[in-house]
C-alpha cells in the first residue's frame, strides 16, 4: 500500500524567501503536533463565518446575511487557506486533493478586482512553499501531468486510447 503521509515542508527555507507577515500565513498550513509535525496539513483549515439572521423574517433562507466575526483575521484565514488549497492540490498524496481548485478563492474578501490582484500574491507564496518540496513528492502535479500525457509513458490499449503511466 501507499504511503499517505503528507509531504514535509521545510519551514527554514519557506520563512528566508519570505516576509514575516507572509510567514505567518504560511505557517497554518503546516501540521503542528504529533507524527504529522512539519508536514502540510491533511486537511483545509478552519475559516471562521458566523451567519447573522436577520430579525424581521428569519425563516428564508435567502435572509440569512453572512458576517465575518474578525474582519482581519478572517482575511488571513483565507488567505491561509488558499495557500493551503493550492498547495494540497500539487503536492498532496491524496487523491481527493488533486480535484481542480475552482472554489479555492471564495474565502477571500473583495471585490472581483481585489481578490484578482490578491491571487497573484498568494500564487507567489505558493510557488515559494512547492518548490521548498522535493519534486519526487508532487503527487497532484504527476497526477495531472499524466492525465495531460506530458509526463510519462504512453501505453496505447486496446481501442486505441492512451494512457500515461
Amino acid at each position: 500500500m501507499r504511503n499517505k503521509q503528507m509531504p514535509k515542508l521545510d519551514l527554514e527555507v519557506i520563512e528566508s524567501k519570505m516576509a514575516p507577515h507572509q510567514f505567518e500565513l504560511v505557517k497554518g498550513i503546516v501540521s503542528s503536533q504529533g507524527k504529522n509535525k512539519g508536514c502540510l496539513r491533511a486537511s483545509k483549515p478552519k475559516t471562521h463565518k458566523t451567519v447573522a439572521v436577520p430579525a424581521k423574517n428569519p425563516r428564508f433562507v435567502g435572509d440569512l446575511d453572512y458576517v465575518y466575526e474578525d474582519v482581519k483575521t478572517a482575511t488571513s484565514l483565507g488567505y491561509t487557506a488558499y495557500i493551503w488549497r493550492m498547495v494540497a492540490f500539487m503536492v498532496s498524496p491524496k487523491a481527493q486533493h488533486h480535484c481542480m481548485p475552482c472554489t479555492a478563492d471564495w474565502s477571500i474578501p473583495g471585490t472581483y478586482r481585489e481578490i484578482k490582484d490578491t491571487l497573484k500574491a498568494l500564487d507567489a507564496l505558493v510557488d515559494i512553499v512547492v518548490d521548498s518540496v522535493k519534486a519526487s513528492e508532487w503527487h497532484g502535479v504527476k497526477r495531472w501531468g499524466q492525465a495531460y500525457g506530458v509526463i510519462g509513458t504512453p501505453v496505447v490499449r486496446k481501442g486505441g486510447s492512451i494512457v500515461y503511466r
